[in-house]
């Protein structure tokens, strides 16, 4: 049987570098959920494995069931590990001044789609199945505000509670949240320039090899419920 991978947001940056990752490996099927499924760059796809795309639009609160069930058509019957990785973040300046309208969609992508997500791949995850909620440093509530990104901050920290939350109510499947790092995508260098860098400090390469490694020794015994870091470290709430 396949190794059955659900990635959001796998067009560009980390979920494109994850779905690379996966489909490298064999006997892997990667289900690749994107708002226009014709914008996936061509990948490298090991003996054994496939990819698989299906549109998803994390601005359509009906979209994660109707992919699911388009998956079920084409004979998809089982999710192994799924990663919510489809994002926005650039709600920046000050509570005083963030943009209600900016801070609303966000809200929206980074935080309701994620629990669509959740509700509608629950049913095909396997016993043990994993599923992620990506993450990111600027959701740590006790940390400093060195960086004018609370309103994208406050959606990841929602996030953060709801891998917590799932993890209690479904003893049978691993969740946790997980930080990618402050990585050199589109979103990530936006943020380094916000706070004066030319690009943020890792790659794409580095990250997602931490990521796939925190997927793999994952289990109810260690990472599930918790805030963890693609280096393996736990992270603060």
């Amino acid at each position: 049987m396949p190794t059955n991978v659900l990635i959001t947001g796998a067009n560009r940056g980390i979920g494109l570098g994850l779905a690379q990752a996966y489909t490298s490996k064999e006997g892997y099927t990667v289900i690749v959920a994107l708002r226009k499924p014709d914008s996936m760059p061509e990948v490298k796809v090991a003996s054994g494995s496939k990819l698989v795309t299906v549109k998803l639009d994390s601005g359509v609160i009906e979209d994660p069931k109707k992919a699911i069930e388009e998956l079920k058509k084409q004979g998809v019957d089982k999710l192994d590990i799924v990663i919510a990785n489809a994002a926005i973040g650039d709600c920046f300046g000050a509570l005083s001044e963030v943009d209600l309208g900016n801070f609303e969609e966000h809200w929206r992508i980074n935080v309701l789609a994620p629990l669509a997500l959740f509700q509608a791949c629950f049913p095909l995850l396997i016993k043990g199945g994993k599923f992620i909620w990506m993450s990111s440093g600027a959701s740590i509530i006790d940390r400093v505000p060195d960086k004018l990104d609370a309103g994208y901050g406050i959606t990841k920290c929602c996030m953060n509670y709801l891998a917590r939350y799932a993890h209690y109510e479904n003893p049978d499947i691993v969740s946790f949240s997980l930080s990618p790092g402050w990585v050199q995508t589109d979103m990530g260098d936006r943020g380094a320039r916000w706070a004066g860098m030319e690009k943020a400090p890792i790659t794409v390469d580095e990250s997602v090899a931490g990521i796939t490694k925190v997927i793999d020794e994952a289990n109810n015994d260690n990472y599930s419920g918790l805030h963890m870091r693609y280096d393996g470290s736990k992270s603060k709430w």
